[in-house]
């Protein structure tokens, strides 16, 4: 954890119960292991494209579904989220779970590599998530910068690693060259010469920045 344990239980205490349809996602990524976005996290998704106004998000990593949701219950009824899944499982999960939330008809799931994909886009977008591969995390924000408008934010997942970032040595599963890469993407993120960025220690950690 990347927080006091006394920290982490009050967040979690105070923290909204999740409806029906979310604790089973939660349930379901827990009992198949599939890699899903801290809860605390998903909130603060949900909080900024609402404070932001967001009508058209983008996101790379739909895993099943769980920050797809928190993003496209906070959209209009004509908003546009478009997310990217290349394992075609846990896309069909993430349509049917759509579905189920009635938010199907803004969310354009593909199951296709974010890196091609991102290519193939047309901004302006006022939110852009990143949580998939963290390997290609740089590649990605520099195919996602430009199509972002001036005051878009930018937020990704996953960059203190369980704490292994701010430590810079392998820990809990985290290899000593992927914490490198990690500490690597997480100084360009906050230097890039488009973004004032910060880093929280929010979930695993969540870079958040505004385009300038």
């Amino acid at each position: 954890m990347i927080v006091t344990d006394a920290v982490r239980s009050y967040i979690d205490e105070t923290r909204p119960e999740p409806d029906a349809l979310l604790a089973e996602m939660q349930e379901r990524g827990q009992r198949d292991s599939v890699p899903i976005l801290d809860a605390q996290a998903a909130r603060l998704l949900n909080v900024l494209a609402r404070a932001t106004g967001a009508r058209r998000i983008v996101e790379v990593g739909t895993a099943i579904g769980v920050s797809t949701l928190h993003l496209a219950r906070a959209l209009p009824p004509d908003g546009e989220l478009v997310s990217f899944e290349i394992d075609r499982e846990r896309h069909t999960q993430a349509l049917s779970y759509f579905a189920r939330a009635r938010v199907a008809a803004r969310v354009d799931l593909r199951l296709q590599d974010a890196g091609e994909g991102l290519r193939e886009l047309e901004g302006p977008f006022d939110l852009a998530f990143l949580d998939g591969l963290k390997a290609e995390y740089a590649g990605h924000l520099e195919l996602i910068v430009p199509l972002l408008r001036p005051g878009a934010l930018v937020a990704v997942d996953n960059v203190l690693m369980s704490g292994a970032v701010a430590e810079g040595r392998a820990i809990d599963g985290w290899s000593g060259d992927r914490v490198a890469t990690a500490r690597a993407f997480n100084d360009r993120f906050l230097g890039h010469p488009e973004l004032d960025g910060l880093i929280t220690p929010v979930g695993d950690g969540i870079a958040l920045a505004v385009k300038r």
